[in-house]
């Protein structure tokens, strides 16, 4: 479960294996509290296929980070599916 980016209270990571199997797309939780479900949002069209237990708020805040950030996060996608290693961005 690679970690991509974190911002703030937000941690975007993936699983190694969605990453073979599916589009380009980050799991997003919270930081702090336990039994998260992980929001999942496309990075192609920014759309937010599970919301987890990330609020309104938190899910606008994450497709804004991605849309800014898009072309980092997809080129970290692609280099755990390729099985290269990645160093975990921190978003602005």
């Amino acid at each position: 479960m690679p970690k991509i980016a974190v911002y703030k209270f937000l941690t975007f990571f993936i699983y190694a294996f969605d990453a073979l199997n599916e589009r380009p797309h980050l799991h997003i939780v919270k930081e702090k509290g336990n039994r998260q479900r992980s929001a999942k949002i496309w990075l192609d069209t920014f759309e937010i296929t599970e919301s987890g237990t990330l609020n309104e708020k938190e899910l606008n805040l994450a497709i804004g980070l991605i849309k800014k950030n898009q072309s980092l996060l997809v080129d970290s996608f692609k280099k755990v599916k390729n099985g290269e290693k990645i160093t975990t961005l921190k978003l602005k």
